[in-house]
């Protein structure tokens, strides 16, 4: 059971790591389109890795939300801490809008 929380907590540092992902990427376009070069600037180690996590957090959270899942209709749902299961259930909504239907 603490391989389930470890990773429920790693999927929720992800998540923080996608709105962060998605607050660069507003910046970004922000930048883009007040400058006119296509300049493309060096990435800090930290702001690489919050955006390669930010990036794959929409795959790390949909496993995780099927092991929730698994565990609901198994009848093992006290092993999950709410708040937990339902902040990355929100997030998932969150990602999947971000990613599939979000026009910039």
């Amino acid at each position: 059971m603490k391989v389930v929380l470890f990773f429920s907590r790693f999927t929720f540092i992800c998540n923080i790591a996608f709105l962060l992902f998605a607050f660069f990427r507003w910046i970004e376009v922000k930048k883009t389109s007040n400058t006119h070069n296509d300049v493309v600037l060096p990435v800090p180690f930290l702001k690489n890795l919050v955006i390669t996590l930010g990036f794959s957090a929409i795959i790390i959270n949909l496993a995780m939300n099927l092991v929730y899942l698994v565990f609901i209709v198994s009848g093992n749902s006290k092993k999950i801490l709410p708040w937990l299961g339902i902040a990355n259930f929100l997030f998932l909504i969150l990602q999947v809008y971000y990613f599939f239907f979000y026009k910039d």
